[in-house]
């Protein structure tokens, strides 16, 4: 590996290794990727294993590709990322062709292919994963491997289809029940069918929940409810508080341990103050072209070195079409609810993101937006900006600091300086400008005294765009800076 490891990485390769099935129940921000990267590269210079096939949620599954692993892994890769497009058959033709590819030198590298796990839903990203998978002898990985916690989904159903033909499997996750126990069963189905003790996911409930009998006047109300088609329906009882029950969950607990290690921020002394996280999206077709006709106006306006007051106008709307909408006079014209595949990326990560959350976005529109959304998935937030008035920018910060209220949503420039909002351990960069001072000076709002664990920052990145062009100058100027005021 090019990089080192950090002392709770260690101990997880001591335990991962020689197992052909292994759960990473790390937490974010821990380094269950580079641990996965790592395990990967030993098991192929051991002539275990000669592909890598990464399944993950939309955005995650590109960031391995363009980050992670070239980042890390020190032996020779090739890398394909599914897309499916233009169509499923020129996508076939191009992954046969990565599939004989070699190194000019004649050696065989690593192959990596990454699907994003709704795509595996599809015949085509499904029929290039197995024809992946049964052409090298490949370890599965599952990224989030909550997305698969549902038995009765096609796309688990799909999954572990696709796993039964690797020679090794992995899950990853820091919140492997985010619901309940029964979570477990088809994370780790997909690891080895019956590892948990059954072969059966009604027979895990049994054997986990405390269930309703069949005369019982609620499973009465269920049947009646369904017309009598839920003869093999299964209802867990609740206690007094209206929680549910469940038993036997020190024998789950021993199941799981020979086949896990776990993880939490808090146990990781050792772990960097800061790590950053890309979450890349592709724009849709209709964004793509207004997008590209936009990027032809600003070269013809751009002049040397210096932009013109135009071409800045064109930057602005560059990312705002990169965000679903454009502003024309003032006012947000929207590109339709469909084609917005940034809030469908931030959508996925209210899934996978614990605890309080600050979400950082550049346009009034992009934190109406944000806001609404949040809204819909019952989550609580205040929005902290330009329209946000003194009294209650003074009550959001407190009521956040106090974890009455989930989601933190602000604009950089609003709320980004002089404020503490050491609650979270997670930022998104919803959108992000040029302006590396905002950009790090909101990035300490929550890496400050106060701050107890990890913060781990997300930035949402349209490929191909402007957002990629803002990453790297934030970089470069980061350098810079480092390197004069720091001797770095």
């Amino acid at each position: 590996m090019k990089t080192n490891p950090m002392q709770h990485q260690k101990k997880a390769l001591v335990a991962m290794e020689g197992k052909r099935n292994f759960a990473l129940l790390a937490e974010q921000g821990t380094g269950k990727t580079w641990i996965t990267i790592a395990d990967t590269e030993r098991a192929f210079l051991a002539n275990k294993i000669n592909a890598l096939m990464v399944i993950a949620p939309n955005g995650v599954h590109t960031n391995w590709v363009r980050r992670e692993i070239p980042t890390h892994i020190s032996v020779p890769v090739l890398m394909y990322v599914w897309r499916g497009k233009p169509t499923s058959k020129k996508a076939i033709a191009e992954l046969r062709n990565f599939m004989e590819k070699k190194f000019p030198d004649g050696r065989e590298p690593l192959r990596v292919f990454a699907i994003n796990v709704e795509a595996t839903n599809s015949p085509g990203g499904y029929n290039a994963a197995e024809e992946f998978v049964q052409s090298f002898r490949c370890i599965g990985v599952v990224d989030e491997s909550t997305r698969i916690k549902n038995p009765n989904a096609k796309r688990t159903q799909k999954v572990i289809a696709l796993g039964r033909f690797c020679v090794a499997r992995r899950i990853l996750t820091g919140t492997p029940m985010p619901k309940a126990p029964t979570d477990l069963y088809s994370q780790y189905d997909f690891l080895k069918e019956g590892i948990l003790g059954t072969y059966s996911y009604r027979a895990f409930v049994v054997q986990y929940a405390v269930l309703h009998d069949k005369d019982s006047p609620q499973m009465q109300a269920l049947m009646r409810k369904v017309g009598g088609k839920g003869a093999h329906a299964q209802l867990v009882q609740e206690d007094d508080a209206g929680n549910p029950m469940w038993r036997n969950l020190d024998q789950l607990r021993d199941l799981i341990a020979p086949h896990s290690f776990r993880v939490r921020k808090a146990d990781c002394l050792d772990l960097p103050p800061k790590v950053y996280k890309a979450i890349y999206f592709e724009m849709t077709s209709k964004q793509r072209a207004v997008y590209d006709k936009l990027k032809e106006d600003y070269h013809y306006e751009h002049d040397g070195d210096d932009l013109s007051f135009e071409a800045i106008a064109t930057r602005t709307k560059l990312k705002q079409v990169t965000s679903g909408f454009i502003n024309i006079y003032g006012e947000p014209q929207l590109m339709g609810p469909e084609d917005n595949p940034r809030m469908a990326a931030l959508k996925e990560l209210f899934d996978i993101v614990d605890g309080q959350i600050i979400i950082w976005a550049m346009f009034a529109e992009e934190i109406r937006q944000i806001m609404e959304a949040l809204s819909d998935a019952g989550i609580s937030a205040v929005a902290y900006y330009g329209a946000t008035s003194r009294e209650d920018r003074e009550q959001a910060i407190d009521d956040f600091q106090a974890g009455k209220i989930t989601a933190f949503v602000g604009h950089a420039a609003a709320a980004g300086i002089g404020i503490t909002l050491t609650a979270a351990e997670t930022a998104v960069y919803y959108s992000c400008s040029h302006d590396n001072e905002l950009r790090k000076q909101s990035e300490d709002r929550n890496h400050r005294i106060g701050t107890k664990g990890t913060v781990t920052y997300y930035d949402l990145v349209a490929e191909d765009s402007i957002d990629e062009e803002i990453i790297r100058s934030l970089a470069a100027k980061t350098a810079v800076a480092d390197y004069v005021i720091d001797s770095k």
